[in-house]
């Protein structure tokens, strides 16, 4: 299953997109003087009514733990850092002030970057949420999320994006969802707070209360994403 490293970067006021245009433009032309693709699931700014702001998030897409930790040593082993990756790093404290950062592995119902990119998954708003559940609990979860959750969502308007274990973690889940336009988003939270009894959503609403300990949900839009140009 693809690996992923996710970033939650606290940006400065009004200046999360000319981060994430910084990141587009040195990642995305490092990836292509390398011959890389589908290195990057996403590059989103975190709409401010809707959480912590200003906010940005990345997803990086890496194959395996081994090209994981490849990216990690070129990043923080001082022999090994890639001198061009420090000056840009250096040279953008001026765009963001800190972050969190997760390890994320894929569920086998989740598609890569090609995969997405192929089916023509994107939209006009994104719903990311970091999912907390009873420890030891992750994979009853994701498994039941896939079986039951994703049609339910698909069929009021969303689409998957991915759904992720958090790893070194044992009570952490993520999900992306991509609506279409802003009446597919509007319809899915009509659908999944209004709803009469017995619907798909407002059962699987119900069942999720059994392993859920809270959620924290972002509404993003995309500055980068699978069918940019960066993408292709």
């Amino acid at each position: 299953m693809p690996i992923f490293l996710h970033e939650l970067v606290n940006s400065v006021p009004t200046r999360s997109e000319n981060y994430l245009d910084s990141m587009a433009e040195y990642h995305g032309t490092q990836a292509a003087k390398e011959g890389k693709q589908d290195t990057m699931l996403g590059l989103w700014t975190v709409l401010e009514a809707t959480g912590t702001w200003p906010l940005a998030v990345n997803v990086w897409q890496h194959q395996t733990w081994d090209a994981q930790a490849d990216a990690l040593v070129r990043q923080f082993e001082p022999k090994a850092q890639d001198p061009k990756l420090k000056a840009w790093w250096l040279g953008n404290l001026n765009l963001r002030t800190g972050g969190f950062d997760r390890l994320l592995e894929s569920t086998d119902y989740s598609l890569d970057v090609a995969g997405l990119r192929a089916k023509g998954v994107g939209g006009k708003l994104f719903l990311h949420q970091i999912v907390r559940l009873t420890p030891g609990r992750v994979e009853d979860y994701l498994s039941a999320f896939g079986e039951e959750a994703v049609p339910a969502l698909e069929s009021a308007g969303a689409q998957l994006v991915g759904a992720y274990r958090v790893r070194m973690y044992n009570f952490e889940a993520v999900t992306i969802l991509a609506f279409r336009e802003r009446a597919d988003f509007a319809r899915y939270l009509s659908a999944w707070h209004a709803a009469a009894p017995g619907g798909a959503l407002r059962r699987w609403r119900a069942r999720e209360d059994a392993w859920v300990v809270e959620k924290d949900a972002l509404v993003m839009k995309a500055r980068y994403f699978l069918n940019s140009p960066w993408h292709r």
